[in-house]
């Protein structure tokens, strides 16, 4: 009795359950027997041995040979493996009542867990679109007052203008006065004799000297370029760090060790001509792709007399010195030629003379407005912005020192970091 009690409830449900299992078909008995050695069986899983082996009688688990094939049924075993089978039963289905709540646990910590995941998805999407309207709102209120701020100086602009006219109209009036004075003297004169004629014409002519060499003042009506006050802060958050491509490089140009510039070296390298690299045109690009987006840098011309700095098509030519189609390249290029200084865009190819050159470009590009625009970093104006388009490819950046031009146009174009718009 001893040895029961110290056994646990598991490990006598194993034991009661060997002890009313069939030896040949291992599940509780069903219509059990007692052969003459004292071991129990199926009734059908020993007939079935005895079938399946043409030999004397014997017990299949001793192996004891049988004088007979007599046997005795034993039904208080049958109702015990009965009751077993019932037990057995039992314990499958808390078995699976525990799986079940077990399981029903586990998907409730993960409601839980999906609940509070939601719930901080909605509120950090709440807090983004408040930082978003806010965003616009602030832009939205500094392009406002950007519009009043140039419309007042375009207004005052236009009195001073109108003032000059009005004083120049005052001028050349006086002017026509004295002209129609001088013709009557003229005329008057020219009833007396010849020689007194030519005399009183002489003099007249001395006296009115100064009104015949007085030139009308023109008034200069263009407007000039205003500035955009806070245009860098503005762009400046949407800079982005710029690196040029080697790959891509004319054999003729030098580029520094960070990839930041570039110059034209006048001697003509020994590099691979692979599909990526231009061979005509004095040109690289960007290694940077831009499929979306919005992004912004700035390039250091300097006092060079010839550049070209902008953003073109991923799949633009590299190959030969042809002008590129239209929407394959969109380009500021600034030329100087002795004291004139001129900015074109291209492509198509347009220009405009401008009074002071330009030594430091921004660009920027806004991929899904399909807005690309080149501003004056010094003065803080804008200087090109081309018509919105559609983008279906990739852009890249793409830069160009020009030729160096007898010596006078060797300075580098320099991409400026980041940290430097601050």
């Amino acid at each position: 009795m001893s040895f029961f009690v110290k056994m646990s409830t598991s490990d006598l449900m194993e034991n009661l359950r060997e002890e009313l299992t069939c030896f040949i078909c291992l599940d509780y008995f069903t219509s059990p027997v007692t052969t003459e050695c004292g071991h129990s069986f199926c009734l059908l899983c020993l007939l079935r041995s005895w079938e399946e082996h043409n030999t004397p009688l014997s017990c299949p688990e001793c192996w004891r040979t049988l004088e007979s094939p007599h046997f005795q049924p034993n039904e208080r075993l049958g109702r015990l493996a009965g009751i077993g089978k019932q037990l057995r039963s039992q314990e499958k289905l808390k078995e699976i009542l525990n799986l079940l709540h077990k399981k029903r646990k586990e998907t409730q910590v993960i409601l839980t867990h999906e609940k509070e995941r939601v719930i901080l998805c909605k509120e950090e999407t709440k807090a983004c679109k408040q930082v978003v309207v806010s965003e616009y709102a602030k832009m939205h209120q500094f392009l406002k007052e950007e519009e009043q701020l140039q419309l007042q100086l375009l207004e005052k602009e236009e009195r001073e203008n109108m003032k000059k006219l009005r004083d120049n109209e005052i001028k050349l009036t006086q002017q026509i006065r004295s002209l129609s004075k001088m013709i009557e003297q003229i005329e008057s004169t020219c009833q007396s004799s010849i020689i007194e004629s030519f005399e009183d014409m002489k003099g007249t002519l001395e006296r009115s000297e100064p009104l015949l060499l007085q030139c009308p003042e023109a008034t200069t009506t263009g407007l000039t370029l205003c500035r955009i006050t806070g245009m860098r802060e503005m762009l400046k958050k949407f800079s982005t760090d710029i690196t040029l491509d080697p790959a891509t490089a004319n054999a003729y140009l030098v580029l520094s060790e960070d990839l930041k510039s570039v110059r034209h070296g006048g001697i003509r390298q020994h590099l691979p001509d692979n599909p990526e690299r231009f061979d005509q045109s004095a040109t690289v690009l960007g290694a940077q792709i831009f499929t979306c987006g919005r992004h912004y840098w700035e390039v250091e011309v300097g006092n060079k007399t010839e550049w070209e700095v902008g953003i073109c098509k991923d799949s633009v030519s590299r190959k030969g010195n042809l002008p590129k189609p239209p929407g394959d390249l969109f380009s500021l290029i600034g030329l100087k030629i002795g004291d004139d200084y001129s900015l074109w865009v291209s492509s198509p190819l347009k220009g405009q003379h401008v009074r002071d050159p330009v030594h430091k470009v921004g660009v920027f590009l806004d991929y899904e407005s399909g807005h690309i625009a080149f501003y004056n970093v010094t003065d803080e104006s804008l200087i090109y912005s081309f018509p919105p388009t559609s983008f279906q490819e990739a852009l890249r950046p793409i830069f160009s020192p020009c030729l160096p031009n007898e010596g006078t146009n060797t300075g580098p174009l320099i991409i400026c970091s980041p940290n430097s718009y601050i």
